[in-house]
């Protein structure tokens, strides 16, 4: 007979995950060697790390991770995803995504960028692009480009000022008179202050 669980304390680990009761976790935690943390719960059923970023947990994430999970494996739930591309999936994912970089993640954050213009709410995008740009992620044409079509000034000035540089042929571009003028009155505003510093 298969046994279901691979061990009792991940068995109760995932269930305090499940009903967020992040002291009792600390209590399981706590009795799992660190060869056991990063395995499966159950028969194809995901790790610790991953069943918190299913729950939308980054205290319950940060935890595990804390506890010596790896930040870098696969997700088993969409075997096409790392961990990283599977949390910026969720609602939650900016907490999500902290946890993981801050653990040591390696995923490379410039993978990511153009993904946040998909996943991420308005409001939350220029943090989850800031929050990779601290990680060392690079920005490029397609990148401004994303930023232009959103017509959002406060982006495209953020975007700008984060070191986008002003792709060719900008101007023929099928972006709005107003995101165009703005966009370049961004890179001449730069451009005055660098040659003051």
């Amino acid at each position: 007979m298969l046994k279901l669980f691979k061990s009792d304390q991940l068995a109760k680990a995932s269930k305090a995950i499940e009903t967020d009761d992040l002291e009792r976790l600390q209590k399981h935690l706590k009795k799992i060697s660190s060869d056991q943390i990063d395995q499966p719960v159950a028969e194809n059923s995901p790790a610790l790390a991953e069943l918190c970023i299913l729950a939308q947990s980054a205290k319950a994430l940060k935890q595990v991770l804390e506890h010596g999970a790896n930040p870098n494996t696969q997700s088993v739930s969409q075997p096409q995803l790392s961990l990283s591309q599977l949390a910026l999936t969720q609602e939650t994912s900016l907490p999500l995504l902290t946890a993981l970089y801050n653990a040591g993640c390696q995923t490379d954050p410039t993978s990511l960028l153009k993904p946040c213009f998909s996943h991420c709410r308005e409001q939350e995008l220029m943090l989850h692009l800031s929050l990779l740009l601290q990680q060392g992620a690079k920005l490029d044409d397609e990148l401004t480009d994303c930023a232009l079509r959103t017509e959002n000034r406060a982006l495209i000035h953020f975007i700008i000022n984060s070191g986008a540089s002003k792709p060719e042929g900008l101007e023929t571009g099928d972006y709005s008179d107003e995101t165009l003028s703005y966009a370049l009155k961004c890179w001449d505003d730069l451009r005055i202050r660098q040659m003051f510093l």
